[in-house]
């Protein structure tokens, strides 16, 4: 997707490598978001098993 953008007759180098960037920085988002809802479910699983064992389950 990014060559064919990149092979788009018209657009200046600079726009490219903004588009680039701006592409770069969403995927970072998407992954630490993603990172954080699986830190975040382990941990939800953890207090679950503790609160189970507390509660004599």
């Amino acid at each position: 997707m990014i060559q064919t953008m990149m092979a788009t007759p018209g657009g200046s180098p600079a726009a490219r490598g903004a588009h680039r960037r701006q592409t770069l920085t969403r995927a970072f988002g998407v992954r630490k978001a993603s990172g954080f809802a699986i830190v975040a479910s382990g941990w939800a699983v953890l207090v679950a098993q503790a609160l189970q064992h507390a509660l004599g389950g």
